[in-house]
């Protein structure tokens, strides 16, 4: 009974720290909980400036994350939660140095053959995982095998394929064990990106998985349910509590295998709080409040109220034109549902969302230029494919642009046979079916509702009638990757880290979970996707830069032009935070704040 009470007050405890406001400027001294076990025989060491143990700092969640599985994490919440705070890549990605590059992180080093074919990478001897457990290649031989398992539900496997046989199946890197510290890849293409794709990667632990993988069950392990401390990871913090639809606290990891020069252990802070905040008026309420410390992103239309909070105490940073994309999805999927022996998507429904020019007509119709200056204020520039101008290397501006021409646009859609036959300012096809769809869009993010109701404007001026239907993010994750029953999706994508043809992979080839128009094509369904498919390959094996780049305008132009996402806006932004904090090195990547969150820590006044 008194184990319970302990728990049950240290629990309270930490609730109270995440909502008191101020409570993060705590320095102790040393580190509470305290480090376990030997350091590594060659430890990482972190070469900025050393600081203090102790104190938190707390943050927002926009909603639950789906699951604690690192390797089943396709939507931004799982993903801001796991990636850097709780698991790391084989090897680390600064994405807020200058300039931002790779760092070895998890490796001593790595080499590469000369025709870039084989890359060998060489692990830290020592290093443990948050249980206390070794880690070691065999981790790595299991994670790769869970990730090409076709069984396992996860969008990382997209990133690592070559190509496909001649029977049409994938192709794979092959991964050997060299010894227990060494592992190598050997591709069928030399891919002088390869690093990009390793960034992927994140191991997980053979002795707490395997058996669960073998039985079949692993698209079912680590639930939100299950038990905490059966997640263990190789991230500085690792999670302590998790309430629903409030928090997730994550604490030290007492094995973490970091030091700074002083020979110091990492992480600095104790804890990392992340503040369930389902909409961004809660978010900015809950930090002028002084109930957060970060407001990882201040969206337009709060900007000038935030900018209004900034002090000697408070830093707002503007970052600009951001790399994650606003986009339109229809519904492109003509495949049966197993379930009921029905179209996903109804046949007349399909015939439209699969012509090009019916999706040319709806972008021609949709005021980009409008939508930038009211919903997001001013803060935002049009956007035409899948790349924004952020992406200063990568951009590509030779696409298919769509001004706001309502007129064309009523012109494609009579070229088409689409009629307005009884006078009720709706289209309708040859069949007698009005033009009439559902958009859905996350509930939490009233951005983008009042996206969906310009649109839905926009779209009845030229005889099409939208229906919008807000839902949870979560649902709107199952009905794009597996439920596939919707006729339209207004979302975005958060930018991979890094940027760049390897890992857009997961929403550029046909086969991918995020392939929104029609996710996990087993062939490409028209030539334009197989085209995409073979220049995405192509980038891979190609060792010459402007060939990538070529490849990859190449690509941006096909999809400017059949609009499997009508793209929208990038949007300007900004973050805001208290300025407590040292170490503290915003990025415009995710987590934008907290990417070097071992790092960081809380100043002495």
């Amino acid at each position: 009974m008194k184990r319970i009470v302990v728990v049950a007050v240290m629990i309270a405890f930490v609730a109270l720290a995440a909502c008191k406001p101020n409570a993060t400027s705590v320095t102790t001294g040393g580190p509470n909980p305290p480090f376990e076990g030997e350091l590594p025989q060659d430890p990482y060491i972190f070469q900025g400036e050393p600081g203090l143990y102790g104190g938190q700092i707390v943050l927002e969640l926009k909603n639950d994350p789906r699951t604690f599985n690192i390797i089943l994490a396709s939507d931004e919440n799982t993903a801001f939660l796991l990636q850097y705070h709780v698991n790391r890549w084989l090897i680390d990605f600064r994405n807020g140095d200058d300039p931002p590059d790779y760092d070895s992180g998890l490796c001593t080093k790595w080499e590469t053959s000369s025709d870039a074919k084989q890359w060998t990478f060489y692990l830290r001897r020592g290093v443990r995982w948050s249980d206390g457990e070794p880690f070691t290649a065999d981790d790595l031989m299991f994670t790769y095998d869970v990730m090409l398992d076709e069984k396992v539900e996860t969008a990382s496997r997209d990133v690592f394929k070559e190509g496909t046989d001649a029977a049409g199946k994938p192709i794979y890197p092959k991964l050997e064990k060299i010894d227990d510290y060494t592992v190598r890849f050997t591709l069928r293409n030399g891919s002088a990106m390869f690093l990009d794709q390793i960034v992927n990667f994140f191991p997980i632990p053979k002795h707490k998985w395997e058996q669960v993988w073998r039985a079949g069950k692993f698209n079912q392990a680590m639930q939100l349910g299950d038990k905490l401390e059966d997640i263990v990871s190789l991230g500085p913090f690792r999670i302590k509590e998790y309430v629903s639809g409030q928090r997730v606290v994550l604490e030290r990891n007492p094995y973490f295998w970091k030091v700074d020069k002083k020979g110091q252990r990492l992480p600095y802070l104790d804890r990392v709080v992340f503040v369930t905040a389902k909409d961004f008026n809660t978010v900015q309420a809950k930090f002028q409040a002084g109930e957060l410390d970060i407001m990882s992103r201040v969206r337009a239309e709060d900007y000038a109220q935030v900018k209004k909070m900034e002090s000697p105490d408070i830093v707002v940073q503007d970052i600009g034109t951001v790399l994650d994309t606003q986009w339109l999805v229809l519904n492109q999927n003509n495949s049966v549902n197993r379930a009921t022996g029905k179209p996903f998507v109804e046949p007349w429904k399909q015939r439209l969302f699969r012509d090009q020019k019916f999706r040319q007509a709806v972008s021609y119709a949709i005021d980009r230029e409008g939508l930038v200056n009211t919903v997001y204020v001013g803060r935002a520039v049009p956007l035409y494919s899948f790349v924004t101008p952020a992406d200063k290397f990568w951009y590509s501006d030779d696409v298919m642009k769509y001004a706001h021409e309502p007129e064309r646009a009523r012109q494609m859609l009579a070229e088409m046979g689409l009629k307005d036959t009884n006078g009720d300012g709706i289209l309708e096809d040859a069949e007698g079916h009005a033009l009439e769809f559902t958009i859905h869009t996350n509930s939490e993010n009233s951005q983008r509702i009042r996206s969906v109701a310009f649109i839905t404007r926009n779209l009845q001026d030229v005889g099409i009638k939208i229906n919008s239907s807000p839902i949870s993010l979560n649902a709107l994750v199952q009905l794009q990757q597996s439920v596939f029953n919707f006729d339209g999706l207004l979302l975005g994508w958060g930018t991979a880290v890094p940027p760049g043809p390897t890992n857009t992979k997961n929403i550029t080839l046909s086969s991918s979970l995020n392939h929104a128009c029609f996710a996990g094509q087993t062939k490409p369904s028209t030539e334009w996707e197989a085209r995409i498919d073979e220049l995405v390959h192509e980038i891979d094996s190609s060792l010459d830069m402007a060939v990538r780049k070529q490849k990859y305008a190449e690509i941006q132009r096909i999809w400017s032009e059949q609009l499997p996402e009508i793209n929208l806006v990038a949007q300007k932004e900004a973050i805001a935070y208290k300025n407590i904090f040292g170490n503290l090195l915003p990025s415009p990547m995710p987590p934008r704040v907290t990417w070097n969150v071992e790092e960081i820590y809380i100043k002495q006044k």
